[in-house]
């Protein structure tokens, strides 16, 4: 069977840059995240966990790959959105989004990477719905003017931790 796509990995930042945009200016918790300096990539190759749906991680870039990707002539990306191809195929734009707002929740605002707790994904089960990344399903689009995540949460919100 012949791959789908002629590189493992893709940069998507023409794509996903301007959702990212559009929720740091929306949403007061992500206001001190710089979209420029994340590297935003779909990994066609793995799905991320044999043992669990995994639909993207983020992470600092090393100091190194930052160094590199600098002399190459690219931004300063010192985090990297890696989307799992594999199971965010079949999400819409709504839950795309929405996956794009949890992640941007993991930069906290001393740039530290704050890992994933049952806490926040609590937040999202409660503000978005346990079956809202489920392909026949779907969730608010947190980018419509009438949609805010303190909203959705209601009496449930609480800010992003910041570990």
């Amino acid at each position: 069977m012949e791959p789908s796509h002629e590189f493992d990995f893709e940069i998507c930042n023409s794509r996903i840059r301007p959702l990212a945009d559009s929720l740091i200016k929306k949403y007061e918790e992500l206001r001190h995240i710089d979209a420029d300096h994340i590297l935003f990539v779909v990994n066609h190759k793995s799905s991320g966990s044999k043992k669990s749906i995994v639909l993207a991680r983020t992470a600092r870039v090393p100091e190194k790959w930052r160094d590199v990707l600098f002399q190459l002539g690219a931004c300063s990306y010192f985090y990297m959105m890696e989307f799992y191809g594999k199971t965010t195929a079949c999400l819409d734009d709504s839950q795309m989004i929405a996956l794009i707002y949890r992640e941007l929740r993991r930069i906290g605002p001393e740039g530290q990477m704050i890992p994933p707790d049952v806490h926040d994904w609590w937040q999202v089960l409660m503000g978005l719905g346990r079956h809202w990344f489920y392909p026949d399903s779907t969730c608010p689009n947190l980018l419509d003017e009438n949609v805010d995540w303190k909203k959705l949460m209601g009496t449930n919100y609480e800010p992003p931790h910041n570990q």
